[in-house]
C-alpha cells in the first residue's frame, strides 16, 4: 500500500487501522503518518525529554487523529496515563504498538500508567498473539526429505491418473450396459467438435510437413541420382510415423486443452457436484462421449494427415525431381502394405486414448478458480505432447 502526501490524515488512519492484522512496516509508515500529523496538528513538546499525556475514557481512532503523538521527537520517556480509560478499540491497540516502536527507534521509551486489568489483558492478548506468530520457526527440508516428498507426490499422482483411466475405460465400455447417463446427441456433437473441426488444421500442417520433409530429402537424394527413393521414404514415413504423430500432437494441443478447460470450468462452477447430486455419473456423462468421439475420429484424421503428407511429397517429386505421376503412384503402391496402414491406425487409436485420458485427468483435479484452470490446461498440453512422443518412441521398437 502506497501513501501519498496528498492523502488526508483521517484517510491514512482509516487505511492503516482498518484491520488489526495489517502488518506494520514501521519506518516507512511512521515517516508518512508523522509528516501529516505534524502538518495538520503541530505539537508543543517536540523538544521535551519527558512527557505525560492523559488518555480519555475511550482510546479510539478519533482521539488518535487529534492527539498528535505520531510526530515530534520522543527521545525521552513518554508516559500515557490510562487511569481514566475504560475501553480501547483495535485502532487503539495498533496505535500503542506503533507508538512504542516509534519511541524505541528514537531512543526513548513508552510507559503506560494506571492501566485497568481488563485493558491490560487485552494488550497482553495482542502481544501474545503477535509473539506466537513471530516465533513460528521455518523448517527447511533436507535433500532426503525433498526426494521422499517428491517420490510420494509422484506415486500419488500416478495412482490418481490410473484411477481416472480405469473409470474412463469402464464407464465407456462395460458401464454402458449398466447405466446410460449420456446427453442425448452428445456423441455426434463431440465428434463434430473434436473431429470434423480439426480436419482443416490437420490436413494443412501435414501437407506442409510433407513438403518440407520431402524437399530436404530430395535435395540429398538428387545429388546421388536416387530421387526415385523419395517415394518409399515419404510413403512409409507418413503412414507409420509422421501421420499418426502429427495428428496426435495437433489434437493434444487443440482437443486436450479444450477438454481440460471444459471439465475444469465445470469443477470450479460446481457443475460436477450438481451432476452427482442429481444421481448422474459425471465420469460417464462427461468422459464417455468424448472417449468414443475421439476414438472414432482420430484414425480418420490420421488417414487424412497421411494422405496430405504424401501429397506434399508428390508435389516435390513432380516439381523438383521431375518424376511422373504414374511412376509416383506405381512406386508408392509397391512399398505400401496393409500392415503399415494397420500400424498407423492402431497408434492413432492409442494416442487418442492418451489425449482424452490426460485431458480429463487434469480437468477433474482442478481446485481453485480461474488461475487453477489455466494452470491445469497448460499442464495438460505439455504432459500430453510429452506422453505421446514417448509412446511413439516405444511403438517404434514394437510395431
Amino acid at each position: 500500500m502506497i501513501f501519498t502526501p496528498e492523502l488526508p490524515t483521517s484517510l491514512i488512519y482509516n487505511l492503516l487501522w482498518a484491520n488489526t492484522r495489517v502488518p506494520l512496516t514501521y519506518p516507512y509508515i511512521l515517516k508518512i503518518v508523522g509528516k501529516h500529523t505534524s502538518e495538520t496538528m503541530p505539537l508543543n513538546f517536540s523538544n521535551s525529554k519527558d512527557l505525560t499525556k492523559k488518555v480519555p475514557a475511550v482510546l479510539d481512532r478519533a482521539w488518535i487523529s487529534g492527539c498528535g503523538l505520531m510526530s515530534g521527537s520522543h527521545s525521552g520517556r513518554l508516559v500515557l496515563d490510562l487511569s481514566q480509560t475504560e475501553r480501547i478499540d483495535s485502532a487503539g491497540v495498533c496505535f500503542l504498538e506503533l507508538l512504542k516502536e516509534l519511541c524505541r527507534e528514537q531512543g526513548g521509551s513508552l510507559v503506560l500508567q494506571g492501566v485497568r486489568e481488563d485493558i491490560k489483558n487485552q494488550l497482553n492478548l495482542k502481544k501474545s498473539a503477535s509473539a506466537a506468530v513471530k516465533t513460528v520457526p521455518f523448517k527447511k527440508e533436507n535433500f532426503l526429505e525433498r526426494v521422499g516428498g517428491g517420490t510420494t507426490g509422484a506415486l500419488n499422482t500416478a495412482g490418481e491418473a490410473l484411477s481416472v483411466l480405469v473409470e474412463m475405460l469402464y464407464w465407456s465400455t462395460i458401464g454402458v450396459f449398466r447405466r446410460q447417463d449420456f446427453k442425448k446427441g452428445g456423441l455426434y456433437e463431440q465428434m463434430y467438435q473434436l473431429g470434423f473441426k480439426a480436419v482443416g488444421i490437420v490436413a494443412l500442417l501435414s501437407f506442409l510437413i510433407g513438403v518440407v520433409l520431402s524437399l530436404q530429402s530430395a535435395m540429398q537424394l538428387r545429388n546421388f541420382g536416387m530421387g526415385i527413393f523419395l517415394i518409399p521414404l515419404i510413403g512409409i514415413t507418413m503412414i507409420r510415423q509422421m501421420g499418426p504423430l502429427l495428428t496426435a500432437i495437433i489434437l493434444a494441443g487443440r482437443t486436450g486443452s479444450a477438454t481440460t478447460a471444459e471439465i475444469a470450468t465445470m469443477v470450479v462452477g460446481e457443475e460436477i457436484d450438481a451432476l452427482r447430486t442429481m444421481g448422474i455419473n459425471p465420469m460417464q456423462y462427461v468422459m464417455a462421449p468424448k472417449f468414443w468421439a475421439i476414438s472414432l475420429t482420430m484414425p480418420l484424421l490420421s488417414i487424412i494427415a497421411t494422405a496430405a503428407g504424401i501429397f506434399g511429397g508428390y508435389v516435390i517429386a513432380i516439381l523438383y525431381l521431375d518424376l511422373s505421376t504414374s511412376l509416383f503412384l506405381s512406386e508408392l503402391a509397391k512399398v505400401v502394405k496393409v500392415e503399415h496402414i494397420l500400424a498407423g491406425c492402431f497408434k492413432s487409436m492409442v494416442f487418442s486414448w492418451l489425449i482424452i485420458w490426460i485431458g480429463c485427468y487434469f480437468g477433474f483435479r482442478v481446485r481453485g478458480g480461474a488461475e487453477a484452470v489455466g494452470r491445469e490446461t497448460t499442464s495438460s498440453v505439455v504432459v500430453g505432447i510429452f506422453i505421446i512422443i514417448v509412446a511413439n518412441a516405444l511403438f517404434s521398437f514394437v510395431i
